[in-house]
This record gives C-alpha cells, structure tokens and sequence, in this order.
C-alpha cells in the first residue's frame, strides 16, 4: 500500500527561489503484519497444527524403514495419528482428574489409553506395513511421548502463569500510581467530610448527616482498603449496602424505584478480591434507575459451598449500549480483565439483555 506526501522543494524562478510543493511517494510500512502474524501464533489451534507438523517433516525425512518417500510419509502420518489421539485423551485426564487430586482415575484413565491405542496403533501397523508387531514397545514409544508432550504443557502453563503474574503486578503498580495522583491529599478530604458531617449534626439534618458518613466510610474502603490482596466477603457486602444506601438519598417515597439485596448462605467464611462486586453494582444504578419511569435494581448473592454466584438485574432505560469510553464500559471491561488474571480458571461471567432488563451474573470459586 502507498501513501503520497508533499515534499517542498526551492525552485528557481526569475532569479528568485520559490518553494514548491511535489508528491513524492513512499511506501507504508507493513506494521500490520507482524501484530497479525502474533495474533495467529497465539491461536492454540494453529499452535497445535504447527507443532504436529513440525514433527511431521523430520519423522518423514530421517524415516528409516523404507526407501519410497510415499511409504515413510503413511507410517509418520499414522504415527502421529495414533500418538496426538493418546496425547489429548492424556490431556482430558490430567485437567480432569490430576490436577483434581483425583489420582486412582487418572491412573485407571492412563492405563485404558495407554492399552487401547497401544493395541490400536500395533494392529493397524502391522496389517497396513505388513510386520509381526511389538505391543511393548509400541506402549513404551506411547509413555516417552506422552511424558514429552506433557513437559511441553507445563512448562507453557509455568510461563503463561509467571506472565500473569507479572502483568497483575504491573496492573496493580499502575493502579496504586494513579490512586496516588487522584488523592491530592486524601486526609484533607476526609478531614473536610468531618466538618461537613459536623456542620450536619449542628443543623440537626440527620440525613445529610448520615449520607455523609456513608460516603466517608465507602471512600475509606474505595481509597484505603481496596489495595490488600484479599478481602472477606462481608467487608465487600458491607460496601455494597453502604452504596445502596447513598444512592436512595436519591429518591423520595413517591418514586416507583425498587431496590433488593438478598444473601443467601454464609458470607463470613469466604474472601474474594476487593472492589470486584461493587462495580456491578454501581453499573446497575447508574444506567438502571430514573425518577421519571419505574425502575427496579435486583441484587442476589448466593453462596454454596466454595461456590459464589452474584447477579445484579436492572431495568433497560433506552440503550444499554456503552461508548468504548464511557467510565462504566472501562470499569466493566476492568473487571474483566481482572477476573480473566486472578481466577482464569474458577469464574465465568455473563452479560446480557433481555425482556427489558439488563442481567449481569458471576460465577465464583474462590
């Protein structure tokens, strides 16, 4: 692709220099290509594919057994049919079972693949290269791929987790600077809602009074709390009411808003990250509540077990569409990515719109 840009250039006309202005073109360089190419290499299936082909070329070209090109091309291809089907099954287990603790089925689901495509593999070779057979060793050449292919996945999952890790820390350090740069002096703050509060009291506005000692108590969790690794769970419900709260010093009596929280289970021996709930939350009044049109905000927290479900339904005012930079798109898209790196394995998260409202559902395991 070419782009065309002026080039000025000094011109003599009439014993004067004029300058003038020529295209000149000049080709753009391709930096599109290699994100595009990073994008495809980190696709897990064209990984996969490169990686059997990988094993392919060679196994075809150092294949010993026969002198036809098209015979050692079979035998490798065979090869690697029977070795990727035992590698995956191997795969399942060890997500399924190993990793689970779960070891007599893993070790009755390894043996079952193991003696399955071991019989498999030694038939098919010897009807199809017409040769007596070796189940052993079929079964052995089985394990030390096997033990290969599963050095390869740890040793990426290690990687993938130190780069997690590293970029949690980066996100955490560059949040904790610009936490930093927006308290100019966050004891000046507080120290002025003191007055204000004071001031309240004096005035006997009760309301007032405790609306701001709510948002001195939530900023106090907001600016101070929320940079510990963990918090219990009650400290974020705590939050949440204290929200809640402050935005019904919204509303009078005579709005058709409904509001519900409702806990289900015991809150008091789980602990989550800080400010994870509370976004939702604050998404849900923000875009779900208006005082012209009834409007309803349904909060439910459910724990079970080791398992925490949070959902947050509110009503639909015209479009829930959110601008790419809107502050609530950038603090769901936030919570996002904070879910995917501190529990890429133990959360699922669902949003969506239906029937006039707008549902948002977390699925946890702490």
């Amino acid at each position: 692709m070419n782009r065309t840009i002026p080039l000025t250039k000094a011109v003599p006309r009439g014993g004067l220099f004029l300058l003038e202005c020529r295209p000149k073109v000049e080709a753009m360089k391709p930096s599109a290509y290699p994100e595009a190419l990073f994008k495809i290499l980190g696709n897990r299936t064209v990984l996969h594919i490169l990686f059997w082909l990988f094993l392919f070329s060679p196994m075809v070209l150092l294949e010993s057994g026969s002198t036809n090109l098209s015979a050692r091309a079979l035998h490798a291809f065979l090869y690697l049919v029977f070795v990727g089907a035992a590698t995956y099954m191997h795969f399942f287990l060890l997500s399924r079972y190993l990793n689970r603790k779960r070891y007599l089925h893993y070790l009755g689901g390894l043996v079952l693949t193991l003696g399955v495509v071991g019989v498999l593999q030694n038939r098919v070779f010897s009807t199809v290269f017409k040769t007596s057979g070796n189940l052993p060793g079929v079964i052995f050449s089985l394990v030390i791929f096997l033990g290969f292919t599963t050095a390869i996945r740890y040793a990426r999952a290690g990687i993938r987790q130190r780069l997690q890790l590293q970029e949690i820390t980066a996100k955490q350090l560059q949040m904790e600077l610009a936490l930093l740069k927006a308290q100019i002096n966050p004891h000046f703050f507080f120290n002025t809602l003191n007055n204000l509060y004071a001031m309240a009291l004096r005035e006997e506005d009760q309301s007032t009074a405790n609306g701001i000692a709510k948002l001195s108590h939530l900023m106090r969790y907001v600016i101070y709390d929320s940079n510990i690794d963990r918090i219990e769970l009650g400290r974020e419900v705590e939050q949440i009411r204290c929200f809640i709260e402050l935005q019904k010093l919204r509303f009078s009596e005579e709005d058709n808003i409904q509001i519900d929280f409702e806990i289900t289970g015991d809150i008091e021996r789980h602990a989550i990250e800080p400010m994870l709930l509370l976004p939702f939350v604050e998404n849900a009044f923000k875009h779900g509540i208006s005082v012209s049109r009834p409007s309803r905000v349904s909060i439910r927290l459910m724990v079970n077990g080791g398992a925490i479900q949070f959902s947050v339904e509110n009503t639909v005012h015209g479009s829930t569409e959110r601008p790419a930079g809107n502050d609530s798109a950038l603090g769901l898209r936030n919570v996002r990515r904070r879910l995917e790196l501190l529990y890429p394995d133990a959360h699922h998260l669902s949003i969506h719109e239906a029937e006039g409202f707008y549902r948002v559902v977390l699925d946890l395991k702490p």
